[in-house]
């Protein structure tokens, strides 16, 4: 399963990489390399709202994407607690620009290159 993960990745990698706007996951650096459990692709220059236009896009065009990470202080309980999102501004950053790509082991090549097409369709359409 691994194996077939890390070819899901390198291809998002590869076919997304060609684009100014995408800022694919570093997941293989000297001896470190990724268990490829979740690919975050993030788009530069582009806001919270610009990002839920595009998985709504994406979405739309039959692709299932979704944001996998939410910064802890926009949760409730942190929130309560006192955490404030302001205080973590690279967090956010990450966070708003961030649409993270199926990587479940039985996704198909055609399936993969759906994908990409429908990823790099549906980011220049909305930040065109």
């Amino acid at each position: 399963m691994l194996v077939r993960r890390k070819e899901i990745f390198d291809a998002y990698s590869e076919g997304l990489s060609k684009y100014s706007w995408a800022q694919p996951p570093e997941y293989e650096t000297g001896n470190r390399r990724s268990s490829y459990h979740v690919f975050l692709l993030r788009i530069r220059g582009i806001t919270e709202d610009q990002r839920d236009r595009i998985i709504r896009e994406i979405t739309g065009r039959g692709v299932s994407v979704n944001v996998h990470f939410v910064p802890l202080p926009m949760m409730t309980f942190y929130r309560q607690a006192g955490y404030r999102m302001e205080d973590y501004p690279i967090a956010y950053d990450n966070y708003s620009r961030e649409i993270t790509l199926p990587v479940y082991y039985d996704l198909t090549n055609d399936q993969v290159q759906t994908v990409i097409r429908t990823v790099v369709q549906s980011v220049e359409s909305v930040i065109a």
